[in-house]
């Protein structure tokens, strides 16, 4: 049985017509924001990565508190949200150092 999906949303689904808000690198792994989708969602992640920072600044030094372990986890959990949101909203990434001409300038910065 084919699976229904609606027509307007086809277009995401099915076929190479997809706009990416990240794109590749052009050196390293990983992915870099190409749209205002995705500058928005770097400033949110940057902006709870400092926001915690703030609220642990008046913390002891050398010491490991329950606050700096919520700050960690926190940091971690929103890294990996980041990481899925890029996957989900990007091409698959891979190991890429410098131009080539093999590549596709709707996936490739």
């Amino acid at each position: 049985m084919e699976k229904t999906v609606w027509p307007e949303r086809r277009k995401t689904v099915v076929g190479d017509n997809k706009e990416y808000w990240f794109k590749r690198r052009r050196y390293g792994w990983g992915w870099r924001p190409v749209s205002w989708q995705a500058w928005t969602a770097v400033g949110l992640y940057l902006s709870v990565v400092l926001f915690g920072a703030w609220l642990i600044n008046g913390k002891p030094d050398n010491q490991f508190t329950i606050e700096i372990g919520m700050y960690l986890a926190i940091v971690v959990v929103a890294s990996i949200v980041l990481i899925a949101f890029s996957h989900r909203h990007g091409p698959s990434p891979k190991w890429r150092w410098g131009a080539k001409l093999s590549d596709d300038p709707k996936k490739d910065a």
